[in-house]
């Protein structure tokens, strides 16, 4: 487990040096980060996670470009169910 903790902090770290040399926001980048992590989540404690570190680095949202919107609405939204999938597995009827 340890393992695939530090292999998906290369990949995001890679990822965000990628993205950020192609000009996209920290906003955009951000929200696909979280994307990428919340739905390679196999538990809600991973999920819970990748959701804390989106929430603390909210701030970088004012860096978005108008033309990012619905790009970042995507990914957001996108992360969300993959979130709530989750949460949602231990609800007994709910899967």
């Amino acid at each position: 487990m340890k393992m695939s903790n530090v292999g998906m902090a290369v990949f995001l770290g890679a990822t965000m040096l990628l993205t950020t040399a192609c000009g996209k926001s920290a906003a955009l980048t951000m929200s696909e980060e979280y994307e990428t992590a919340a739905c390679a989540c196999k538990d809600t404690a991973c999920a819970t996670a990748a959701t804390k570190k989106y929430a603390d680095n909210a701030k970088d949202m004012v860096t978005a470009k108008s033309s990012e919107a619905d790009q970042i609405s995507k990914s957001t939204t996108n992360a969300t169910q993959c979130v709530t999938k989750l949460a949602m597995a231990g609800v007994p009827g709910m899967k």
